[in-house]
């Protein structure tokens, strides 16, 4: 089972039992679930603190982004989950796709990091420090997964800018779950948390950051959004070349790019 990771995703599953934030528009094809548990299996046998990036194209995908926020080319989504959990895999991945799932509580925090400089690292404290500094933009929600504890609330930080203060208490909060689960295993359900995935799942990126760049070379070149989409076809995502023109504040499909959009455009690809 090379090529295979670990994903996040939200555990909301739909009344099939598939994922759904994964839920395929055609009914015909086999729906995205989850590797089931079984009767033997001996739950919230691992412990273990989970920290990955990935472009907010996947996070929206897989059902963990934060906001409606815009997508947008310097910009990454940042999931760290202290989680209890037990793996299930199989040989024969569901739909084609699913290769594992991974079943657990804990504690989940989503960050959507943008307009970030320098060298942003993918650290949860580095995010923190880089929002301290006004290096970084960050969104962040909080969600606890296979329980739910009202003491929590309490120690939880209140909505508000992302800083190294907010840090503190969710670390804090961390250390508070930890503990809390380790005392109360009777009171966690086991959700599904993450899958195991191909990492050609996440190669679809790729192709969206090419559909963006087209499209922001093509204002530089003061195509109209028409020609941009004409000469584009069957090549590059329409959908994404459209948002990227409407981000310009171009809707009219055959306005040309004025020469201040085409600035916007080369400094975009400047990054």
């Amino acid at each position: 089972m090379a090529n295979l990771e670990w994903f996040p995703v939200s555990p909301v599953l739909d009344e099939q039992g598939g994922f759904y934030a994964l839920k395929i528009a055609d009914e015909t094809q086999e729906s995205l679930k989850p590797v089931e548990l079984s009767s033997g299996d001996q739950l919230f046998s691992q412990s273990e603190v989970l920290q990955r990036s990935i472009s907010v194209n996947l996070a929206a995908e897989l059902g963990i982004l934060t906001s409606t926020a815009s997508v947008v080319f310097n910009s990454y989504c940042f999931c760290y989950e202290v989680m209890l959990f037990t793996d299930k895999i199989t040989s024969t991945p569901i739909a084609g796709k699913i290769y594992g799932t991974r079943w657990g509580a804990g504690l989940r925090i989503i960050l959507n990091v943008s307009d970030f400089k320098g060298d942003t690292q993918f650290k949860f404290g580095a995010i923190a420090a880089s929002a301290e500094l006004g290096l970084a933009k960050v969104e962040y929600r909080i969600n606890t997964i296979g329980f739910n504890d009202s003491g929590m609330l309490s120690m939880l930080p209140d909505p508000g800018e992302f800083d190294f203060v907010t840090y503190s208490k969710i670390i804090a909060t961390s250390a508070f779950v930890k503990q809390y689960m380790a005392d109360n295993l009777s009171k966690l359900t086991p959700q599904p948390f993450q899958v195991y995935l191909s990492r050609d799942y996440s190669n679809y990126d790729i192709d969206k950051a090419r559909s963006i760049l087209y499209a922001a070379n093509a204002v530089k070149a003061r195509l109209s959004l028409l020609d941009a989409i004409l000469k584009g076809k069957g090549v590059y995502d329409e959908n994404l070349i459209r948002n990227f023109y409407a981000q310009m504040g171009i809707t009219d499909e055959r306005a040309i790019p004025s020469k201040d959009l085409k600035k916007r455009a080369n400094q975009f690809l400047s990054f």
